[in-house]
């Protein structure tokens, strides 16, 4: 694996890389609050089959963070990937996407047909947001859905700026044993992944990505859904769908299937697990990249 640093228009940008040139590559956008290592395991069971970029979306990881709400928007960050992309001499590629990732993919593709191969989506792309606060607030009031997070926009944000600016651990020890406890399965390289996920501050350990970014990226998905771009895809997109928590499967069931419908997209649902599904089962969604982008 390389980590490469590149400028665009004055801001670093920061990109993992893995495998051959001479290989077909995968372009990888991550999710909300995650970095370009959140791929690292699946980077690392398919190098010698594809070269792999996955780069830092502003506010994450080691890319500079945007100074404005406008610059989060969809459309701009469309134009940002491009330049990340042509600085890495890629004409035509995969696309891998997880979550936010998904929903600027999304628009990449719509924008840049000829450019994109394959698009296979990680459990993303396809929550819209009116739709999700619409069926979640139905879900809440019938008392089969725990919290109000995801019931309306300003429900979404305040509980995103909680959620990241409260992530604060005195040691690395604390912070590995809470994420250890968040997911299925541990292994070094997610270790790896999840310390790049906070920085030292203030002699405790923080979450990289500000609730200020969350709630920028989370107006975008918002105000830009990906259903306004639907009749200008074409029919090359897979997407995994997540199936666990229980209480979720009505919601991701009805926003994947009006997706599927259309877009023409394939979905299949990956038994068993959350919404980080390439965590939880990453041998299973590393076939599921090789069959896909054959």
């Amino acid at each position: 694996m390389n980590e490469i640093n590149i400028d665009i228009t004055g801001n670093n940008v920061r990109i993992h890389e893995w495998g051959n040139n001479d290989n077909p590559t995968i372009i990888c956008l991550h999710g909300l609050g995650s970095t370009s290592l959140s791929f690292l395991e699946l980077g690392e069971a398919l190098k010698n089959k594809y070269h792999i970029y996955s780069i830092d979306l502003p506010g994450h990881g080691e890319t500079s963070t945007f100074e404005s709400d406008e610059e989060y928007e969809i459309p701009n960050l469309v134009l940002w990937v491009d330049k990340v992309i042509k600085t890495l001499q890629k004409d035509s590629f995969f696309l891998l996407a997880h979550s936010w990732g998904g929903d600027i993919t999304l628009h990449y593709a719509a924008r840049y047909p000829e450019k994109v191969i394959k698009l296979l989506l990680l459990d993303g792309g396809y929550y819209i947001k009116d739709r999700l606060y619409s069926i979640a607030s139905n879900l809440y009031d019938e008392g089969k859905l725990k919290g109000r997070s995801s019931c309306s926009l300003e429900e979404e944000i305040e509980y995103y700026i909680k959620d990241f600016d409260e992530y604060v651990f005195d040691t690395w020890e604390d912070f590995i044993k809470v994420e250890k406890g968040a997911y299925m399965k541990w292994s070094p390289l997610k270790e790896v992944s999840s310390r790049d996920l906070m920085k030292k501050e203030d002699g405790k350990q923080k979450f990289r990505a500000s609730g200020n970014t969350a709630r920028r990226a989370i107006l975008s998905m918002s105000k830009n859904p990906t259903k306004e771009i639907w009749d200008n895809l074409s029919n090359n997109i897979l997407l995994l769908q997540s199936t666990l928590p229980e209480s979720w499967l009505n919601i991701r069931n009805t926003l994947s299937n009006e997706f599927r419908q259309e877009t023409n997209a394939k979905v299949k649902k990956i038994d068993n697990t959350t919404h980080m599904l390439h965590w939880d089962k990453p041998e299973i969604i590393v076939k599921e990249i090789i069959n896909w982008f054959k």
